[in-house]
């Protein structure tokens, strides 16, 4: 894999970051709208993006390849859930912070970021294994997330309606289904698909500056363990999976897919769910701020190991 062109494209989609800021900062968009496009997304173009990549997965990999995908990446939460328990000692981060902190360890940005850099980066087909990673994601993040960010302070009941209902989760079984037994979707729908689904790139990067708008950039910026942490989750994490999976894994783009979703910065998730239950909505924002501006240069040294 060319780094350069690595480069150009996590180049490209900042770039569309950048307007989305400067769009938000001149108050062309109101915050009201900002939601309805986020909503836009995980309801609508998303499960449509996911949906048209069926087509093109056979490309990338075999049937058994996506159930591999699938316990990979069950098998990557379940270490990320294990290392979450150190990382608040190894960062030394202050006792209200260390849901937070365990949060940010186990979920990245897989869905506003991962989709459109694994589609940039590898073709539409990729995004199928991307969509299949996501899986356990979106399971998990109701659940132990929801319980990480409201550590100490809130107890909160698990809604298994919002879990198991999520669109997008609802579209990953379906085009796992639909490749597994080889079912195509009519052109017509197929292009419907394709064509809302080509919308999610520019407009998932613009929501993440239109987001930043209302962020300290400054304080958030001046925070050197925010640095340290995101070196560590975006750098050192992604660097020791590759030497776990790359003896198990013989097919280069599904090692590379796995891989480039684990370097993702911290997501937009953290943010909305620390505001909803009263976590520490601050130190989520600044994370997720320096993450997605390091990512510029995080996962193109990343795809250096492909």
């Amino acid at each position: 894999m060319d780094s350069s062109v690595v480069l150009n494209q996590m180049v490209m989609l900042m770039l569309i970051v950048v307007v989305g800021y400067i769009t938000a900062k001149s108050g062309v968009l109101s915050k009201t709208a900002n939601l309805n496009f986020a909503g836009l997304i995980n309801y609508v173009t998303v499960p449509a993006l996911i949906l048209s990549s069926t087509s093109a997965a056979g490309q990338v990999g075999t049937k058994w390849d996506s159930i591999f995908v699938l316990i990979m990446a069950v098998l990557s939460y379940v270490f990320f859930i294990g290392l979450a328990f150190l990382t608040p000692k190894l960062f030394r981060v202050q006792a209200d912070q260390a849901g937070i902190l365990q949060f940010l360890t186990v979920f990245a940005n897989n869905g506003f970021m991962g989709f459109p850099v694994v589609q940039a980066i590898f073709g539409t087909g990729a995004l199928f294994y991307a969509s299949i990673y996501n899986i356990p994601n979106n399971l998990l993040v109701y659940s132990i997330g929801i319980y990480m960010i409201t550590k100490g302070q809130k107890s909160s009941q698990i809604d298994w309606r919002t879990i198991l209902m999520n669109p997008a989760t609802i579209a990953s079984f379906l085009a796992l289904f639909f490749f597994f037994f080889d079912i195509e979707l009519p052109s017509v729908i197929a292009q419907t698909a394709t064509s809302i689904g080509g919308i999610t790139s520019p407009l998932a990067m613009f929501i993440i500056g239109s987001s930043m708008a209302d962020i300290d950039l400054v304080a958030a910026a001046k925070n050197v363990k925010l640095y340290a942490f995101a070196a560590f989750r975006m750098l050192l994490v992604p660097l020791f999976l590759w030497l776990l999976l790359s003896p198990l894994i013989s097919n280069p783009i599904i090692l590379g897919i796995l891989i480039i979703i684990a370097a993702m910065p911290g997501p937009t998730m953290a943010v909305t769910l620390s505001t909803q239950y009263g976590g520490q909505t601050a130190f989520a924002t600044s994370y997720v701020f320096i993450s997605t501006v390091l990512s510029v240069i995080t996962i193109p040294l990343i795809s250096l190991l492909f």
